[in-house]
């Protein structure tokens, strides 16, 4: 019997502290939400715009953009240089991000939820129309809040490789 108190206590404190902790989350639509919002718009508008330095300003100094089918770039410089390359072999037509789920707790937060954008080759070829999903987390600086990884990827099928050339 004491074992079930003592077990049953331990679920309490755990139990409680999980809803101390729920009770301190900003409330919907807070501040932070807001700013959080303001930088999702800010990042979709330099897509579409394609401003690669406009993109890198919203990373931290040590941020990470971590593409599909490319490696990691890290740091506002590489992230700027992935996106200028991104320019010169596709324009953006058009691109909606929409969160799901985002949360703050403290000074980090994460943004989860889905894309799609219509992307045509620079080089001729028909536009795609992509859409998948990402995570970003967030931290903030000074006051602000930046991006410190985003991370994204499609839901269509890696098209097939060329066939190969006959001989």
């Amino acid at each position: 019997m004491k074992r079930l108190s003592v077990i049953l206590g331990m679920m309490a404190l755990a139990g409680g502290g999980v809803f101390a902790q729920a009770k301190k989350a900003p409330a919907a639509g807070g501040a932070d939400e807001a700013a959080i919002a303001k930088i999702r718009t800010a990042y979709q508008t330099a897509v579409i715009g394609q401003d690669a330095p406009g993109i890198a300003k919203l990373y931290a100094a040590d941020g990470a953009e971590l593409p599909p089918n490319a490696p990691a770039a890290t740091g506002r410089a590489a992230i700027e240089k992935f996106h200028k390359d991104f320019a010169q072999q596709f324009m953006v037509h058009g691109m909606t991000i929409t969160s799901q789920k985002t949360q703050v707790a403290g000074d980090i937060a994460y943004d989860v939820g889905t894309y799609k954008q219509q992307v045509m080759p620079m080089k001729g070829g028909n536009v795609i129309d992509d859409h998948g999903k990402y995570v970003v987390l967030l931290k903030k600086e000074a006051g602000n809040w930046v991006v410190t990884h985003a991370i994204y990827n499609s839901d269509l099928p890696v098209p097939a490789p060329p066939a190969p050339v006959k001989k």
